[in-house]
Parts: C-alpha cells; structure tokens; sequence
C-alpha cells in the first residue's frame, strides 16, 4: 500500500463555525459574497480549479515558461546562502509557488514554505507536491486577511522573508490587502506579486475600458458561471435569485469585472442563530469581483506604500504581469 504523507494543518478561527455564520450574515446584509465563500466546500474548489485550467495564462505553454522564467529571473535579486521563508497567501494548488521553491533551492542555506488558503482542498493538493520535504512545510487553513492569521505572521521568523500573492489580487479590495500587508511585513522582505492586466495601447480611460471588454470572454462563459453561482445553490437560495449578469465596474480609479444576480422577490434569508436578513425584489447581490488594473495605474498604487519596485515582467499579450517589490521602512 503506498504511503500517504500526513500534514498537520493549522486551522485558524476564521474558519470557526460561529465566525462564518457572522460572515454570511454580514455579507447578504451588504449584498456581496465574500471571496472566502467561493472556496468552502470541496465541489467548490473543483469548479474552480476548472475555470483555472481552462482561462488561467498559466496553464498553456507560454504562460508556463513565462512563470518559470520570470521566477527563475527573480533570483539574482536575492542574496545567497541565507536561510528562506517562502510565504504563500492564497496558495492554492500552489503550482506557482512549487515553480519558485525549485529555484530557492539552489540558493538557499535552509528552506521553509509556509502556504495559507481558505480552502482545505487545495491546501492539501499544494502540500502534496510540493518540491521540498514535508517536514518544512507548515500548511494553514485561515482567511489571510483574518486578524490571527495576520498576527500569527508578524511573529520571529528564521530568516529572509518573501511573500507571494499569486493570483490574490484582482479578488480582494487592493487597498484592504496592502492595509493589512503593512502590519505583516518586516523591512527588506520582499514581496512577489502576480496581477491581471487589462491589454492596453495607452493609459487614457478610453483605452483601458477596451482593454477591459477584450477580456470579458474569460468571465462570461459556463464554467465561470457555474463556479459563482454554486455558492446559492450551497445557501438554498438560488431559486431566490435571476438575472446573472457580468458587467464592468470602476473602484478607485480601477476597472474591475463584476458578476451579479439580483432577488427575484421580497422576504427574508435566515442566516442560523435565530437571524435574518430581509431581501427586496431587484435589489443586487454581488456574487464576485476581478480587478484588470494597467500597468502604470498599479505601479502608482504602489508609490502610496512602503515599497520599492525592484523589476516587473509583462506576459506577451499585455494580460499578466508579476512584480518583485521590497519593503521598505517608512521614512518620517
């Protein structure tokens, strides 16, 4: 019988029973799914994975080779025969991070990965197969947004630290993560970053919206839908709802796709604990959103925070982009 690694998982409260009550309550209170509730469940993170391999620029040939090196190029820019912390917020299946832990190897006096995602799932599938042994892995089950987990982070580390959003920040309010990122990094830590990009020819607003329709074939298709929608299926609300509808948005100087259905009648949703949320007729539940940001418009995002961009690389059709930052200590 072949032998199956055992990884003890951290669980975090934010996966707490009590607490995703209060999340769900809160979240039809403001009409807007929580990104975390796209993931809970297993057939969730399936139907994910799914529109992952089937739109993801990673999963063909050039988007591959265009991860691997680029990570492969990030090297140089670290210093050698240090001991390494590789953080993954959001990992995932974590494939990404399993390309960038090859190359740390090479460099690295001693290696640790430490992968956080909301699902258990893929968690489990990037521990798995991940490169190094499993004794250096310390996988964790939270919200990387979630005030433990967040404290958990700023605790003493071995050495150099870098941290990867992979695929996190077109999902989650640009402005909340890096708020939150602040109280985590330490100076000099690095921070590697991937975004989806609009294809532009100039900045103007008028270029970045067409940029932004010529991509709307990567939300507005099947597998997408049923990906999104599976979450009011899994509530007992989706006869509740019509209407799926994906459109476009602007959030603080960003265009941003958005996925939306609307109640189909007035009443109410009981949400456990004797609560419920009351529902009018046509009135928008937000199911998901996805930033397409521009170059320039991100790397002035940047410029508001505590860190130095030490080199970019633009995927060949101008819709991916990954980013090497360093933190750096604010100065009065």
């Amino acid at each position: 019988m072949k032998s199956i690694p055992y990884f003890p998982i951290q669980v975090f409260l934010s996966h707490s029973l009590s607490a995703w009550e209060e999340r769900k309550y809160n979240c039809l209170v403001r009409g807007e799914i929580d990104p975390i509730f796209h993931y809970s469940t297993a057939w969730q993170s399936f139907l994910w994975k799914r529109v992952f391999e089937r739109y993801s620029p990673f999963k063909d040939a050039q988007g591959y080779q265009f991860y691997k090196d680029t990570l492969k190029n990030i090297i140089p820019y670290l210093q050698a025969s240090l001991p390494y912390e590789l953080i993954s917020l959001g990992c995932g299946t974590g494939e990404k991070d399993h390309i960038f832990l090859n190359e740390l190897i090479v460099i690295a006096s001693e290696l640790r990965w430490i992968c956080i995602d909301t699902s258990l799932q893929l968690l489990l599938e990037a521990c798995i197969h991940c490169p190094i042994n499993k004794e250096k892995i310390t996988p964790i089950l939270s919200d990387i947004l979630w005030k433990d987990t967040l404290e958990a982070l700023q605790t003493d580390h071995m050495g150099r630290r870098i941290f990867t959003l992979f695929g996190i920040l077109p999902n989650i309010d640009p402005f909340l993560l890096f708020r939150s990122l602040e109280s985590v990094l330490s100076p000099n830590d690095y921070l590697v970053l991937s975004a989806h990009l609009a294809p532009v020819k100039t900045e103007s607003t008028e270029d970045y919206l067409e940029g932004i329709e010529s991509v709307l074939d990567q939300y507005d298709n099947a597998e997408t839908r049923l990906w999104l929608t599976e979450i009011l299926r899994d509530w007992g609300i989706e006869d509740k709802t019509e209407l799926f509808n994906i459109s476009i948005g602007m959030e603080n100087n960003f265009f941003r796709i958005e996925a939306t259905v609307y109640w189909k009648e007035n009443g109410s949703i009981p949400v456990g604990s004797g609560k419920e949320v009351p529902i009018s007729k046509g009135k928008p539940l937000r199911l998901f959103y996805s930033y397409r940001f521009t170059v320039e418009r991100l790397e002035e995002f940047f410029s508001k925070w505590h860190y130095k961009v030490l080199a970019r690389w633009i995927f060949h059709n101008k819709e991916e982009g990954i980013w090497l930052l360093q933190h750096k200590m604010p100065t009065n």
